[in-house]
């Protein structure tokens, strides 16, 4: 996410996991029991620790990249890497993940997987990542997604040479037919979500703001608190809501090691993914579920 602002923030330390409740045969259950503190850590850690900074068309970006495909398909995901150029050369590409067999895209639940060069992006934004893969765990271990659920890592969010950025949601977003923009419901972009604070859901300012208070809604109705706000084109919701397609960007605020080399593993707090997979999920369950 484009750096906008510092403010400090403390740390704390993860919680315990709890097991998962039993579930209704064929349904995926949006339960905070389900989602693994410990399960999503460990991405982060993968992605931020070992591997580190990843900008767009570097070899740790493909590093990256191989490792959340494998997370992916180990669960049962067929996965298309959409690739797309950038403006100093190479490619960079995004990963789509659908249940096999599914149909039209309902639901796109996404993150960026890339950093700006030097920060190892734990924040901004392993923890989004991180989220995304355990939310596809607890959905595979119910016998897979409702239908219409997409959740995609981009590449090249972050500004490239010539000041553009979003590459990769922009490439998604150009692709889709007319159909499938009609068919899409909600976008959600989960970018910099590792802090325990209210959660800012956003629309692109502009734009209608229905998705961003669904979101908002949903976080609620989880029992955490949330504000709606518009601001500026800063994660990847931003090409699908400029589309004319419903767009939200799930936030915790600000990082202050943001885009710095002090962006590490510890700036990302545990009880933080574990709220925002517990909306995640609750999304999914209330928007295609029933």
């Amino acid at each position: 996410m484009p750096r906008i602002a510092v403010l400090a923030v403390a740390l704390c330390l993860a919680p315990p996991v709890v097991a998962a409740p039993p579930r209704a045969p064929g349904r995926a259950v949006a339960a905070p029991e389900a989602f693994s503190a410990d399960a999503a850590y460990l991405h982060v850690r993968r992605l931020a620790g070992r591997i580190g900074p990843r900008p767009a068309g570097s070899a740790a970006y493909g590093r990256a990249a191989r490792y959340v495909r494998g997370r992916f398909e180990a669960l049962g995901y067929a996965v298309r890497r959409q690739g797309f150029p950038l403006p100093q050369g190479g490619r960079s590409w995004n990963l789509v993940a659908r249940w096999p067999g599914d149909g039209e895209v309902r639901l796109l639940i996404g993150a960026h997987l890339d950093t700006v060069g030097g920060s190892p992006g734990g924040n901004d934004n392993a923890s989004g990542v991180a989220v995304l893969l355990e939310v596809a765990r607890i959905l595979a271990g119910a016998g897979g997604p409702p239908r219409g659920l997409a959740l995609v890592t981009f590449g090249a969010e972050e500004f490239q040479p010539g000041g553009i950025h979003h590459l990769g949601s922009d490439a998604y977003v150009d692709r889709m037919a007319p159909a499938e923009r009609a068919a899409l419901e909600m976008m959600v972009s989960a970018d910099m979500i590792g802090k325990v604070r209210p959660f800012i859901s956003a629309s692109l300012q502009g734009t209608p703001r229905r998705a961003a208070r669904v979101l908002a809604r949903t976080a609620r109705a989880s029992g955490f608190r949330a504000n709606v706000r518009a601001l500026g084109d800063i994660s990847d919701h931003g090409p699908f809501a400029r589309a004319g397609m419903p767009a939200a960007f799930m936030w915790t605020g600000f990082e202050p090691n943001h885009h710095l080399p002090t962006d590490v593993v510890r700036n990302c707090r545990p009880r933080a993914l574990v709220r925002a997979g517990t909306v995640l999920l609750r999304l999914v369950e209330e928007r295609l579920a029933a």
